[in-house]
């Protein structure tokens, strides 16, 4: 059973809301302030709730599933665990940073690492942020064209061409304003629907009782599969630094708060809702080992559930799915190309362009989202061929994300070391991952851990080899003077 007139009618109705504080944010947006921090003035709950549903996209719903199909309780400990854990890391050290920065009209993340280090290594960093982040934009909307192929029946390829340019309209048009008030939105819907199916898994399988026992031996472990302890415990540091800021579109989060107490309650907030709303859609994703234990593809378990079961109750629910898949990947996608469009405009452009008006920049930006937008489906054209969702984004976009996060991060902790240190620790990381994971085809987690340690060392032991000079001490030290605690 397929899409019926109702849910394209809901679907339709939820578009319509979504293009309307497009445009509510746009006539609101006149500065790039505005645009890329929303003017630092964000209340600290919608900034909490906006950093937790940009963690969310159709690719949770998707590459999730398969996880959950395969490994059973494994994808929570693995996932809702570890950044419930980063996010009280994050909350009481770089959280409150990101919104002190506020105090120097911060947009991006990027900005302050031209007085942290210097201008080689801002845009060093920009760029390289740039490129690695366009796998996991790509895996986000290929996740949604599942979603859409399987709901209206249409091939693949055209599903994600459909899904990205509905995003691309939306996501050039408002900036943060309009994604910070889109993931109010989108949290609203999506916990409707998924608490909804949370209910009609545990009917068909016989409540929690019979999801218990009619699932597979091991089911149930902590973890099992591919993640063992040692993998856990690097995909724990992995998330950490992508949840604390790695991922730009979360610091900016932070950032647009102002406030350090303020961001750091964002922060806490944040980590209880990871703890506990994801069980609303992985008891069911649970449940389809049981309804579907012969299925070809798991990345499509979910899916397949919503398509077979949420019309029996219904009519409009298959809609309102439909509607929650695109809220997830708006938001997510948008706050993250927002992100990586300000850098562009704000790191690379503006900084190698002295003296351009703020107008000029603002439409830099626009045009900077829509193309990296463009790009971004691309990307998830070609998903297919990167395995697995979950796998692709672990192998490529976590794995890539220590060398850039690690600089960036702990910039904010550490002042003692240079921009030399910054960029040999960015490269050293680099180097280790590509000899591993192309030449020698460690483990993930062999790869990534020894990736990331060689870029923690580099960057801790650099202040012990070489001594910074004089004015890079005192404009270090300057920052500092904001950064440090009240």
């Amino acid at each position: 059973m397929g899409m019926t007139p109702v849910d394209y009618a809901v679907l339709f109705l939820y578009s319509a809301i979504v293009v309307l504080i497009g445009v509510w944010a746009l006539r609101k947006t006149k500065t790039t302030a505005e645009y890329f921090a929303g003017g630092w003035k964000v209340p600290w709950w919608l900034a909490a709730i906006s950093h937790h549903m940009s963690g969310y996209s159709a690719f949770a719903f998707v590459a999730y599933a398969g996880v959950a199909w395969k490994y059973g309780f494994s994808i929570y400990t693995v996932w809702s665990v570890t950044i419930g854990i980063g996010l009280i890391i994050t909350a009481f050290t770089f959280a409150p940073r990101w919104a002190k920065l506020a105090k120097k009209a911060i947009m991006t993340p990027i900005e302050y690492l031209e007085q942290r280090y210097n201008v080689i290594a801002r845009v060093v960093l920009a760029l390289s942020g740039i490129g690695i982040k366009f796998v996991d934009e790509g895996l986000k909307i290929y996740s949604l064209a599942v979603f859409l192929s399987v709901f209206i029946g249409i091939p693949l390829v055209w599903s994600i061409i459909i899904g990205g340019v509905v995003v691309l309209i939306y996501m050039t048009i408002g900036g943060i304003l309009a994604s910070l008030w889109t993931d109010f939105l989108q949290a609203i819907v999506q916990f409707s629907i998924t608490v909804t199916t949370l209910f009609i898994a545990l009917q068909v399988v016989g409540g929690i009782g019979g999801l218990i026992s009619k699932a597979p031996e091991g089911f149930w472990q902590p973890l099992s599969g591919p993640y063992n302890p040692f993998w856990w415990f690097v995909f724990l540091i992995v998330v950490t630094l992508s949840y604390a800021g790695g991922t730009w579109g979360l610091a900016q989060r932070f950032i647009s708060v102002g406030k350090p107490q303020e961001a750091r309650k964002a922060a806490l907030l944040s980590s209880i809702l990871y703890f506990t709303y994801p069980l609303s859609f992985f008891i069911p994703m649970w449940a389809t080992r049981i309804i579907y234990p012969n299925l070809d593809n798991p990345d499509y378990a979910y899916a397949i559930f919503c398509k077979d079961y949420l019309p029996r109750v219904a009519p409009g629910l298959l809609g309102l799915m439909a509607a929650a898949m695109f809220a997830a990947t708006m938001s997510m996608v948008d706050s993250d190309l927002n992100a990586l469009a300000a850098v562009l405009t704000k790191d690379v452009y503006g900084r190698l362009r002295r003296g351009l008006s703020d107008k000029h920049l603002l439409n830099v930006g626009r045009i900077a989202t829509l193309a990296f937008g463009l790009i971004t489906i691309g990307v998830a054209l070609v998903a297919p061929q990167l395995g697995g969702a979950f796998q692709a984004m672990v192998k490529w976009y976590a794995g890539l994300l220590g060398p850039i996060s690690i600089p960036l991060l702990f910039g904010l902790l550490y002042k003692g070391t240079s921009w030399r240190g910054a960029l040999a620790s960015w490269a050293g990381g680099f180097i280790v991952w590509a000899i591993l994971n192309f030449g020698l085809q460690t483990p993930w987690e062999i790869t990534t851990g020894c990736q990331l340690l060689t870029s923690f060392v580099i960057f801790f032991l650099e202040p012990m080899i070489v001594k910074k000079k004089p004015e890079e001490v005192k404009r270090v030290e300057e920052l500092f003077e904001v950064l440090k605690d009240p």
